[in-house]
């Protein structure tokens, strides 16, 4: 049996004793989730005067709107650079660290050659190490956080976190244990599943509408994840737009015109949703909050300028388009701040009345006072945590951000320090830590008490090492 934390019993005793006057004022959260989709995914400028932070071939007219109504966010954070450990993080506010779901699937230690989709690590320098694999049965989600506050819940879409899927995290409504492949439709009229997720979460709203109920809406779309899909006319509209029709190699205009279709159908299915919640009348109860599970490296007419891609910890990888519109968020307000998708379940509960200081054993913190249009200085010079020990597609490495400075460690080139400065140095290319010592010391020591704290699977030395391997070298390499 999954054990009760001591927040749910003040939940249940705090909804006791406020009764239904609270639970009208309880907002309503509505959080869609993109796939795959970088920093500059949108035609939302993520970043003020920097025209590179938006894709010069996306058409977002609805997510353009919604950063209209609210906040952007120029620092915003996957927790991790591949999907279904960045998932876990946002549903239990705690790092890939302290999940100890790092990566996907569950890839052992105990043989020296280790697979991942056909890719082997025979003979590197670091013996990988055994995540979990799978969201634990015995960490909480934003769904179990809710439901005592007496909110209804559902995920709808990708889930990709296994665990059994959302009916055993508390989650009323769901698609199951969903995973990348269910979202290539076979049904060309719903793309990516893009239009009947959409149906889905309008029944689920209109129905907690009807019962006067609070709720936490998940849309999680499969796009723009890979196969790319959309319907026909949508593409055939973005081949006309001036930035794809310039594009001289017919496969890359089209492959170019797919992938802008595909946001823009998924775009027009969240102006759908945003419409029906404004005929419930609930629009200006309710939180809605768009963001991408991780970083990735897409053509949209700018020419690459984030460092690193997918899976990888550099911007590329992690820094992500976000923008959370609803109550007391000034219209057309910005904030650089650096925030993480592991944020949001304490955010949620702080929202919904419930009592942060109760959560336990969570990274996250609530960035209500940032919503509010405030400053905050202990969330200015927090740290933030990253861990992909794996070889698929990158090399093993760690990441502590504080502020400005961001610090990785690279497992297999132990004895080497990588500092970047974010600020002047966006693209990770000017490596500081030679003139920086005591801070490289610094954040070294933050990421050893971090690691250790939360128990952290770490890669081990492979004492079957190849002579002569050369480790992926990131003063040579711009990945």
């Amino acid at each position: 049996m999954k054990r009760v934390k001591l927040s749910y019993v003040f939940a249940f005793l705090t909804w006791g004793l406020l009764g239904s006057a609270t639970a009208a004022k309880q907002p309503n959260f509505i959080f869609i989730l993109a796939d795959d989709m970088p920093w500059y995914g949108t035609a939302v400028q993520m970043e003020e005067g920097v025209k590179v932070s938006a894709g010069q071939t996306r058409q977002t007219p609805v997510i353009d709107q919604l950063a209209k109504d609210g906040m952007i966010f120029s620092r915003a954070f996957a927790p991790a650079g591949m999907c279904a450990p960045s998932r876990c993080s946002i549903q239990t506010g705690m790092s890939a660290a302290r999940t100890r779901f790092s990566g996907n699937g569950n890839f052992g230690t105990t043989s020296r050659e280790v697979t991942y989709g056909g890719r082997r690590s025979k003979g590197k320098l670091v013996l990988e190490p055994q995540p979990i694999g799978s969201l634990d049965s015995k960490q909480d989600t934003i769904a179990e956080y809710l439901k005592p506050l007496g909110y209804a819940t559902a995920h709808v879409g990708k889930w990709h976190i296994y665990g059994g899927g959302p009916a055993k995290h508390g989650y009323d409504v769901h698609d199951g244990e969903t995973s990348n492949e269910d979202g290539n439709s076979k049904d060309p009229t719903d793309p990516k599943h893009i239009f009947s997720m959409t149906r889905k979460a309008i029944g689920f709203m209109e129905t907690q509408a009807k019962a006067g109920k609070p709720f936490y809406l998940q849309v999680s779309h499969y796009a723009e994840h890979n196969a790319v899909q959309c319907l026909p006319e949508t593409a055939a509209q973005c081949l006309k737009l001036k930035g794809i029709r310039d594009i001289e190699s017919n496969g890359l205009r089209k492959r170019v015109a797919e992938r802008t279709a595909m946001v823009l159908d998924m775009d027009r299915s969240i102006g759908t949703l945003l419409k029906k919640l404004n005929e419930l009348g609930l629009r200006d109860n309710t939180y809605v909050v768009f963001m991408s599970d991780n970083g990735h490296h897409r053509d949209t007419g700018a020419k690459k300028f984030l460092r690193g891609n997918k899976w990888w910890l550099w911007e590329g990888g992690i820094r992500v388009p976000m923008i959370v519109a609803g109550p007391g968020i000034k219209s057309g307000s910005r904030c650089d701040v650096n925030v993480v998708g592991y944020d949001f379940l304490p955010t949620f509960v702080d929202l919904a009345g419930g009592s942060v200081e109760k959560l336990r054993d969570i990274d996250g913190v609530t960035i209500t006072s940032l919503l509010k249009g405030k400053g905050d200085r202990e969330l200015a010079k927090r740290f933030l945590y990253f861990h992909y020990p794996h070889h698929r597609n990158t090399a093993p490495h760690s990441v502590v951000l504080q502020g400005d400075y961001k610090f990785f460690r690279f497992y297999e080139k132990p004895d080497s320090h990588y500092l970047y400065n974010l600020k002047y140095s966006i693209g990770e290319k000017e490596n500081i830590a030679p003139q920086n010592k005591a801070l490289v010391t610094r954040l070294a020591a933050e990421m050893d008490r971090y690691h250790k704290a939360v128990k952290a699977c770490l890669p081990k030395p492979n004492p079957d090492a190849a002579i002569g391997y050369v480790p992926f070298d990131p003063d040579k390499t711009w990945e």
